[in-house]
């Protein structure tokens, strides 16, 4: 209770830590390159150099997956890369 006779409310105060994910593992006072403070919860841990690669499931003809394997051959990159840039190509404007 405070001066007033009113509940304390001090499980209400805002956390030291409180800018940082729960799951961001905790550093020093040395801090971590990879974390920045004051940012939200997805920005707690830095974002690497690229794009964090995701599985795609996608049903094509057998036809166009034989052309497909055919130009990245071609090219002398994966099939992952050649539909990637495809995409970006399709979907980046």
């Amino acid at each position: 209770m405070n001066a007033k006779g009113e509940p304390s409310r001090a499980g209400l105060r805002k956390a030291g830590d409180a800018d940082l994910h729960p799951s961001t593992p905790h550093v020093g006072p040395e801090d971590s390159p990879l974390l920045r403070k004051g940012l939200n919860t997805a920005d707690a841990v830095g974002a690497p150099d690229r794009d964090k690669l995701v599985d795609l499931g996608v049903q094509v003809p057998k036809s166009l997956r034989k052309l497909v394997r055919a130009e990245a051959k071609r090219r002398g990159i994966t099939v992952d890369q050649l539909v990637a840039e495809a995409l970006r190509d399709r979907t980046v404007r």
